[in-house]
């Protein structure tokens, strides 16, 4: 007898929504695995290859079907299967122990990215609130762009500025898209048909990246630019539409902060009577903003002895550092382009700009995402169908009360970012963190980078490291308590974005696994605050949906049950943020200069060289290649790496060079070379790619150590962050490649 079941895919992907699974189950497994259906259309036969990989991962050899205590050296692989009283006992012994010398707070819980029900992603939480201890909150990875557009717009870094961008289903309504330094061709792949069918249409797709990838290769233009020069593009087409006088002067004057005045001298924003003051046109003088009839746009005034400009006047002037031909030397984007390019980009009807990740992974990612908004706003396309800014999509929020679990009775654990983490565990500050969890991923594979110095230094120093995941990652090789966790099918949750969706348990666990709240059920049991994880998992999960709101009014874990998926919005037009034109910033308004970074010289989105992967750098002269690492069509970062299907489809790691490079190194189609600089080094095939820049590099991330000849690619990055992004710099990383030895010819 055979069943069929539904429930729900949840890696990191950022598909919106989450792909609906279909899964026939026979005498209690899975033999099949397809689409699911959803309430309203437009969502039919919405699967990728990797959901299908699901059923191979969910048998795999590899799965972990029991507690495992390190009994050998930290590193070297040797395990003991325990029982799951023993493994909650090592675990609470352990972090009562740490606490009792270095204070509850010394022992972390990080959650990455590997998954999104509510229930997974906040037991952690929820345990360390009542233990006293530490959570990594979201930093560390894919936050400098959105920390660049909190910064502008207000929106909190922690939601990727999905309220502030438009859908995927939005394109249709452009004129033309700039996707900027995003792939979403392959990273987006359920969703980038909403490209397709929008340039079927007649938007116009532009993409700009370094590389010719395969989203370069749908689009009508490709612009390739230096990587880590996309600030100085930006600011060029800024120049250009503001020395042309072709920018939306309601839309800045009204709804940015262009008008208010800086003190020249301290480069503070200026006020009268308790409000930012701005230049009256009608009155010709200063007064606060509330009683300018016209607020003047340029102005750059003396009086008294004190030099006052205007934000817009400031921008001006710097944007006339980026004529054309400065821009070409700076970019490699020819002069015409950039002018091309701009005015094609106010003529539109409007105009969209996706930033995707690739803009993301460099020192200065908040500081030239901030350059490629201003351009949105400079437009007036903020707020409109069609138009906007986006970090790669947008989606409107559901009042979930995730916090009421995470932090029940308004107990609160202590917060840390990655890069704090960092610090408390090797150096002790903020304060020391000896003991780390570790759940939904595989930091020290490719999250964390200079993993030469992670496993030197960071795992070193950690007391107790506890690793909960359905294999033996790389993260996990290292830790002294591995537990086995749950797959999607095996476990109930909820995973919101556009939909409501029930991931149901279907079959019975492999092994002894365990869901995430199940286990910190049991840990709380033996730690002695079982009592906040008694209930069963839907009264919690009631309590998270449970909000009078409309979108929320009629959704409950009853009706989930049985409709297994819900669609909460009146109506399924395209998302489109700030619709409403309410900027929640300090201002109310979209704030091109933003006064709380001027203590790190960053109140304005300067442009600034890359801090190591520029022509600049003392380095280049050694090591004059830039180590790009961009996604696989085959993975989720490291998800899927270890499959069967993953390994006949990329069979190992290699890394990509132009003809041009090779040749200037001797270097052959399949030979195998090694990457080095004074970091790490790998040794890894090469292969001739004409789809790469010239002067870069590009390895794709993701795969497992092991699957390297020697070393690994993620030990050439460096852990330098900006303090305005928390953000690894993965990017931003100069290499050199050599020839070791010919081999055949990588196929």
């Amino acid at each position: 007898m055979s069943t069929v079941e539904r429930t729900v895919c949840d890696p990191n992907c950022h598909a919106n929504p989450k792909c609906g699974l279909s899964a026939t189950v026979e005498n209690g497994r899975i033999v099949e695995i397809g689409p699911a259906d959803y309430p309203i259309e437009g969502f039919e036969n919405r699967i990728c290859l990797l959901g299908r990989a699901r059923l191979e991962q969910q048998y795999h050899p590899g799965r972990l079907t029991k507690p495992l205590k390190r009994v050998g050296t930290r590193g070297r692989g040797e395990w003991e299967e325990i029982s799951w009283a023993e493994a909650a006992r090592l675990f609470v012994e352990a972090q009562k122990r740490i606490a009792a010398e270095y204070g509850e707070r010394a022992i972390s819980f990080q959650q990455i990215s590997g998954a999104y029900g509510l229930l997974t992603r906040n037991s952690p939480v929820r345990y360390a609130s009542l233990t006293g201890a530490t959570v990594i909150r979201s930093s560390g990875i894919d936050f400098g762009v959105a920390k660049g557009l909190e910064a502008m717009f207000g929106i909190p870094a922690s939601t990727y500025f999905s309220p502030g961008g438009h859908s995927h289903d939005d394109a249709i309504n452009s004129e033309l898209t700039i996707i900027w330094g995003g792939n979403p061709a392959v990273t987006k792949r359920v969703d980038q048909t909403a490209l397709r069918r929008a340039r079927k249409a007649g938007t116009t797709l532009i993409c700009i990246d370094p590389v010719r990838s395969e989203t370069a290769k749908m689009s009508d233009e490709w612009i390739s630019l230096r990587p880590g020069s996309d600030g100085a593009l930006a600011w060029s087409l800024v120049h250009q539409l503001l020395s042309t006088d072709r920018f939306d002067n309601d839309f800045v004057s009204t709804h940015t902060n262009l008008p208010f005045l800086v003190d020249a001298e301290s480069a503070t924003l200026l006020r009268k009577e308790g409000e930012p003051a701005v230049w009256c046109a009608a009155s010709d003088r200063v007064v606060p903003l509330s009683a300018a009839v016209e607020p003047a746009l340029r102005v750059d005034h003396s009086e008294a002895g004190r030099r006052v400009i205007s934000v817009f006047s400031e921008i001006e002037r710097l944007a006339a550092e980026f004529p054309t031909d400065t821009a070409e030397q700076l970019t490699g984007v020819p002069a015409d382009i950039i002018e091309s390019l701009a005015t094609r980009y106010i003529d539109a009807d409007p105009a969209a700009i996706r930033i995707g990740y690739g803009v993301d992974r460099w020192y200065n990612a908040d500081l030239n995402a901030r350059a490629i908004a201003m351009l949105a706003c400079l437009g007036g396309y903020i707020g409109l169908p069609g138009g906007g800014v986006s970090l790669e999509g947008g989606n409107q929020s559901l009042p979930i009360k995730s916090t009421h679990f995470a932090m029940p009775g308004r107990r609160r654990p202590e917060l840390l970012s990655m890069m704090e983490a960092d610090s408390a565990v090797i150096d002790g500050a903020p304060y020391p963190v000896k003991m780390t969890c570790i759940s939904l991923g595989n930091p020290f594979n490719q999250v964390k980078p200079n993993r030469n110095k992670v496993l030197a230094e960071h795992v070193a120093a950690l007391e107790f490291i506890c690793v909960i995941d359905q294999f033996m990652t790389d993260t996990a090789k290292w830790a002294d308590l591995v537990l086995p966790a749950c797959s999607i099918f095996e476990k109930d949750d909820v995973v919101v974005d556009r939909f409501i969706q029930l991931q149901q348990r279907i079959v019975e666990p492999v092994g002894e696994a365990k869901s995430d709240f199940q286990i910190f059920r049991l840990l709380a049991d033996e730690y002695g605050v079982g009592e906040h994880f008694s209930e069963p998992q839907d009264v919690y999960l009631d309590e998270m949906l449970n909000d009078d709101s409309p979108p929320l009014a009629e959704v409950n874990m009853e009706r989930l049950r049985r409709e297994k998926v819900v669609f909460p919005w009146p109506t399924n037009e395209p998302y489109v943020g700030f619709r409403d034109r309410v900027f929640p910033t300090p201002s109310g308004r979209i704030e091109f200069f933003t006064e709380h970074l001027r203590e790190h010289g960053a109140e304005l989105p300067y442009f600034r060289e890359p801090i190591e992967a520029s022509p600049q750098h003392p380095l280049f002269e050694h090591f004059p290649l830039v180590l790009l690492s961009s996604h696989s069509r085959h993975r989720i970062h490291s998800t899927f790496a270890n499959l069967e299907m993953t390994k006949r489809s990329e069979p190992e790691p290699v890394v990509r060079i132009s003809l041009a490079d090779a040749r200037a190194r001797n270097v052959r189609d399949g030979e195998i070379v090694e990457v080095i600089n004074n970091r790490g080094r790998v040794v890894i095939r090469c292969a001739i790619d004409e789809t790469i820049r010239e002067g870069c590099v590009l390895i794709r991330e993701g795969h497992w150590i092991d699957d390297f000849i020697e070393g690994d690619a993620y030990g050439l990055t460096h852990d330098h962050h900006s303090p305005t992004t928390e953000n690894y710099a993965h990017y931003d990383v100069l290499v050199e490649l050599r020839r070791i030895v010919q081999t055949d010819t990588y196929a």
